[in-house]
């Protein structure tokens, strides 16, 4: 599902807000056993590129389909970005930052409403340090909004909690993404090339 970029937050009845986290964006799928596929919207396969999240995965004991944000946080919890983009070893604590439950055993929740399927997140991921569940506000976008300034994120995302799961490319009003435009984000790269055999 792809948030629609709009310029200021708001407050309204029968939306949340979440922290916007600078990672990747990742599909997961679990079975129930140590089976799992983690990728990108394009389908890029990140299960060994990322791997201390799939080991995490791999510890479900339900088949699911979750959508999230990989992200690489530094010792204070910050989302570094550079990170997840260097070449070399990964370095911060990986975690799966997870926001919507597209699956839930032979259940498909897509048709649900965001707020049914964020209740059943929240008590499928409990318990594990690696797989989080992001809290979210109701109602309050604006001061939301003013604590993503306050913590240097890089925004907030606004979702009607009545809303399907609309698998893009479209892109709906269901979801608004509200970017600080103060973030930088910090994307250098380190290559390190391959020795000559």
């Amino acid at each position: 599902m792809v948030a629609r970029l709009v310029r200021d937050p708001f407050d309204r009845e029968d939306w949340l807000f979440e922290l916007k986290w600078d990672g990747f964006r990742t599909i997961a799928e679990t079975d129930g056993t140590d089976r799992v596929k983690l990728y990108s919207r394009n389908h890029n396969d990140f299960k060994k590129r990322f791997s201390p999240i799939a080991e995490a995965l791999a510890n479900l004991k339900e088949s699911a389909i979750l959508d999230g944000e990989i992200v690489a946080l530094d010792d204070r919890g910050h989302p570094r970005f550079e990170w997840l983009v260097n070449r070399g070893p990964q370095k911060g604590t990986l975690v799966y930052y997870v926001f919507d439950l597209l699956k839930l055993g032979d259940v498909d929740l897509r048709g649900e409403p965001l707020r049914r399927r964020k209740k059943l997140l929240e008590k499928f991921l409990k318990g594990n340090p690696r797989l989080l569940y992001v809290e979210h506000v109701e109602r309050e976008g604006i001061a939301m909004f003013a604590g993503a300034l306050a913590l240097g994120v890089e925004g907030i995302v606004a979702k009607d909690v009545k809303s399907p799961y609309v698998e893009g490319p479209r892109v709906t009003w269901h979801w608004q993404k509200i970017k600080n435009r103060d973030y930088q984000r910090q994307e250098k790269v380190e290559f390190h090339p391959r020795k000559a055999r």
